[in-house]
């Protein structure tokens, strides 16, 4: 793989390719690749490729595939060899990140660094693997006002930190290319897959979600979110982790208060209600909050009995429907949040709607919170 790396660094060279535009190149001929596994395969940094990109590689470089892989063959260049294979290749433009307000560059910035950092990459580093220069990384970092920067290099950065799911790659794009300001949830300190969820929960017109562990966020106080955060945790998170936790439910939680916000359709399986996380005082003042909030006309709260008819094979899960969008689906993971759109979506639409038939009527979650929270003879 040595010698691959250094003959296709010496083809592009010699044919008057970067990497950039070798990847347009073959992506047009119908092989998927990127400039960022290219400039990596050139540097010695992947030793996978495939058979069919190797090839789409040699052909574009109008090099031998047994020269380009390492074989013992005579080099196919001579002193006049500097037309390319594809001649009349046409370099697309670029596109330019552009003059970002304050808070967009703060947050694209601090954003970027986060993620380099949590590779254990200097701006340097981060820069070579991805032929950029690292002027460009420290640049975005650092929210340069001045700076233009290729949209096109936000994306390979992005790769490289690992960011490859659609929509948590949008939450970060869709600011540097200025369609929208951040919100409080695009904080950097806030993990980016939360992030994307929260940013759909805002932007959401109806949030149907099922929870089997905990009572839904949306719908907690402030004591048993708390509470939830410390029972969820390994380790144990400190005091400003709970704080901060608690803040950001909140936060998420403004989004029901305010006019021609979402509707909320919450189904909650009964064990989680049982489940005393948080004392036994702040459980039943968890349950009178759900008791006065299922009374309100934009949201709809039912209850899975022990009894349930139906449980379906699923981790929580909540789905966003948008008045301008397709809907989608967040599966709550151990530590992320897998969106789902399109034909995914339609198993979780059809276990919501068991749920729905098998829960207790919208009618009846009054009573049955009132029987659970008189269930227990709470000690004073």
């Amino acid at each position: 793989m040595a010698q691959l790396a250094d003959r296709l660094e010496e083809a592009l060279r010699r044919r008057g390719y970067s990497t950039r535009k070798a990847a347009r190149a073959i992506t047009d001929a119908g092989v998927q690749t990127t400039h960022v596994y290219i400039h990596q395969l050139s540097k010695g940094q992947r030793t996978n490729p495939t058979l069919e990109q190797l090839t789409a590689l040699a052909v574009l470089l109008q090099v031998p595939l047994g020269w380009l892989v390492g074989d013992d063959i005579p080099s196919p260049f001579s002193s006049d060899d500097s037309v390319p294979a594809f001649p009349d290749i046409e370099e697309k433009p670029i596109r330019v990140v552009g003059q970002l307000g304050v808070g967009q560059r703060a947050v694209l910035g601090g954003r970027l660094r986060l993620l380099r950092e949590a590779r254990g990459l200097s701006p340097a580093e981060a820069g070579d693997m991805v032929d950029v220069d690292e002027r460009v990384v420290t640049s975005v970092e650092n929210g340069v006002a001045e700076t233009e920067t290729p949209l096109d290099d936000v994306e390979a950065l992005l790769t490289l930190y690992g960011v490859t799911a659609r929509f948590q790659r949008e939450a970060v794009l869709s600011i540097a290319r200025g369609e929208r300001e951040p919100g409080w949830w695009d904080t950097p300190a806030i993990p980016l897959w939360v992030s994307a969820t929260f940013g759909l929960e805002q932007r959401a017109e109806l949030i149907r979600t099922y929870q089997l562990q905990f009572v839904p966020p949306l719908l907690q106080t402030a004591e048993y979110a708390a509470a939830a955060v410390r029972v969820s945790q390994n380790p144990p998170p400190d005091r400003a982790m709970v704080a901060g936790a608690v803040e950001t439910t909140m936060l998420r939680q403004d989004a029901l208060a305010r006019e021609g916000g979402p509707k909320l359709w919450a189904v909650v399986d009964e064990t989680a209600l049982m489940r005393c996380i948080a004392g036994p005082q702040m459980q039943t003042e968890q349950l009178n909050h759900l008791i006065r909030m299922s009374k309100e006309p934009h949201i709809t709260l039912q209850v899975t009995r022990l009894t349930s008819s139906y449980l379906p094979r699923s981790s929580p899960f909540t789905m966003f429907r948008f008045p301008d969008a397709d809907p989608v689906v967040s599966a709550h993971q151990f530590n992320n949040d897998f969106m789902l759109d399109g034909t995914d979506v339609d198993g979780y639409h059809e276990a919501f709607a068991r749920l729905t038939v098998a829960a207790c009527m919208p009618e009846e979650t009054v009573d049955v919170l009132t029987e659970i929270r008189n269930r227990f003879s709470w000690p004073e």
